[in-house]
């Protein structure tokens, strides 16, 4: 993985670090600059992002659901459950074919992060996404990340959200 910072290096590893501590590293996965881990039919995804030269930004992001419709009742529906999240919120990326894609993120200051931190914000979007992804494909369509990765027998690519 290629660094853009030294402070980006010092939270990669930390946040690494406090992953593999918390779940085992035989539950934590690297792919390319993501670590991942698995929570019933969802996928947690953390990254960490440079800010500036001395401080770094840790994400923590599942997707939720992946080739969903897109309907004023599912924006409706995200925005009425981010007012009932306490940590992160939910997105919705949409493609040029106008399928969506449900994100549930959450993001944590690096350099101040602590093990109990990382743990909370994990467990929170593991938790949600996994309890809300079987009510978005069942209300709305489109698939959860366990089922497109036993159709496509791989885990989703990782996109890069602003």
């Amino acid at each position: 993985m290629e660094f853009k910072t030294l402070a980006h290096k010092e939270v990669y590893e930390k946040t690494r670090d406090h992953l593999n501590s918390l779940f085992g590293e035989v539950n934590v996965k690297s792919i390319g600059s993501l670590l991942v881990l698995q929570e019933g039919s969802t996928f947690v995804y953390v990254r960490t992002m440079p800010i500036g030269e001395k401080k770094s930004v840790v994400e923590v992001f599942s997707y939720v659901v992946m080739d969903v419709p897109v309907t004023q009742e599912l924006m409706l529906f995200l925005l009425a459950r981010n007012l009932k999240l306490v940590l992160g919120g939910f997105a919705l990326s949409v493609d040029e074919g106008g399928k969506g894609t449900v994100v549930l993120s959450h993001s944590i200051l690096g350099n101040s992060m602590d093990r109990e931190q990382l743990y909370g914000s994990v467990s929170a979007v593991a938790r949600v996404a996994d309890d809300i992804d079987d009510q978005i494909v069942g209300k709305f369509g489109g698939s959860t990340a366990l089922d497109r990765l036993v159709s496509q027998e791989r885990l989703p690519t990782a996109e890069y959200w602003e």
